[in-house]
């Protein structure tokens, strides 16, 4: 089986538009991360120009990850101005690491 991972940049501002779309997956697991940056919109107000985002990063198998990016590009219509972007990338690997009790 061919595994994906989802990565999602989008405004702080529009994680509920995309919570709510995820939440309809049987997802594995979902990572969101606060970082900075620039895209189409540049921060005026910030010496460097970055704003405030969200990284959203979703492992699933190849079908589901071109489902899932699917509606996240859909739910971009909803969202502020600049948007963000959302990316495909193959992995070569999987595993689910967990600490075993003994």
């Amino acid at each position: 089986m061919n595994y994906c991972k989802v990565v999602a940049i989008i405004s702080i501002d529009d994680y509920g538009l995309i919570s709510d779309s995820l939440a309809h997956f049987d997802l594995p697991g979902v990572s969101v991360s606060p970082v900075k940056g620039f895209g189409d919109y540049v921060n005026e107000f910030a010496p460097n120009g970055f704003s405030d985002n969200l990284k959203i990063e979703i492992y699933t198998t190849e079908k589901q990850a071109r489902e899932v990016s699917q509606v996240l590009v859909k739910r971009a219509n909803a969202m502020t101005e600049g948007g963000g972007m959302v990316a495909i990338e193959p992995v070569a690997m999987l595993a689910n690491v967990r600490k075993l009790n003994t």
